[in-house]
C-alpha cells in the first residue's frame, strides 16, 4: 500500500478545511423558512421571484413532517441589486410591510439574507438545509429571536406567519416608495405551499381608472375658473 507523503496530507485537509468553508452565492432568490423556535429549521430555495408561475405548488410533505404546521412560523424573504435598483420581497400576514428607505437599509437586509443563505449545500431553485434553531444563521433566529443588530428582524422585520394559512408576499424598491402586492403563498395541512400570482388590473380597468384622473382635472379646471 502507498503511504501518503506530509506534502500531500498536508494538501488534503487544506482541501477539505476550503470545502467545509464553502458558501453557495446568493444572487437574489427567494428563501422560504420554517422554525419550530426549537428543534431544528427547514429552509428551502424557491427560485427566483420573476420565475414563479400562478398555482406553483411545492410539496414539501417530505420535509415538513417534524413540524407541527397549525403552529409552525414560516415566510419569504429576498433581495437583489439590478443595475443600481435594489429589491426586497417579503411576506407578511397581509399587513404591508415596512417601506425600505435608502441603500443603507436594503444593505442591512441583504447581509442578513446572505447569512442565512451561506448555509445552503449548493444553491438555487430546490435546494435546502436544516439547520439548529440556536444557530445565530437560523430561521428562527435571523427572523424571530436573534439579538443581533445584523440579524433580519432587527435590520428589518419579522417576515413569519404562524401555522396553516396564507401568507402575503410584497415587493419593495429601496427608494422609500410603497410596498406593491406580489402574490400570497398558502400552506395547507398535507404541507404543500401553493403560489398564487397577485391579480393586475384589465386593461379596461386601467381605462376607467385614467378616465376618472380625466374628469376630475378638468372639474377642478372648472372650478377654478369660477373662483
Amino acid at each position: 500500500m502507498k503511504r501518503m507523503t506530509k506534502t500531500a496530507i498536508v494538501a488534503v485537509v487544506a482541501l477539505a478545511a476550503a470545502a467545509s468553508t464553502q458558501a453557495a452565492t446568493y444572487t437574489g432568490d427567494l428563501i422560504l423558512g420554517f422554525t419550530a423556535q426549537s428543534g431544528n429549521d427547514f429552509i428551502v430555495d424557491l427560485g427566483q421571484a420573476s420565475t414563479l408561475t400562478s398555482g406553483q405548488q411545492f410539496d414539501l410533505s417530505g420535509s415538513l413532517g417534524g413540524f407541527n404546521l397549525n403552529t409552525v412560523h414560516w415566510g419569504i424573504i429576498g433581495d437583489k441589486n439590478v443595475g443600481g435598483v435594489r429589491s426586497v420581497w417579503t411576506s407578511t400576514g397581509g399587513t404591508l410591510p415596512n417601506t425600505v428607505p435608502n441603500v443603507t437599509t436594503w444593505g442591512a437586509i441583504d447581509t442578513a439574507t446572505k447569512s442565512v443563505y451561506q448555509n445552503f449545500p449548493v444553491g438555487g431553485a430546490g435546494d435546502n438545509f436544516t439547520i439548529a434553531a440556536s444557530d445565530d444563521n437560523s430561521w428562527n433566529q435571523q427572523t424571530i429571536q436573534g439579538a443581533l443588530t445584523t440579524q433580519y428582524h432587527n435590520a428589518y422585520e419579522d417576515p413569519n406567519v404562524i401555522g396553516v394559512g396564507t401568507a402575503s408576499l410584497f415587493s419593495l424598491v429601496a427608494n422609500g416608495s410603497a410596498p406593491s402586492p406580489f402574490g400570497t403563498f398558502t400552506l395547507n395541512s398535507g404541507g404543500i405551499v401553493t403560489f398564487t400570482a397577485a391579480a393586475v388590473p384589465e386593461p379596461s380597468t386601467y381605462g376607467l381608472l385614467a378616465g376618472a384622473g380625466l374628469l376630475v382635472l378638468s372639474l377642478r379646471r372648472q372650478f377654478a375658473r369660477r373662483t
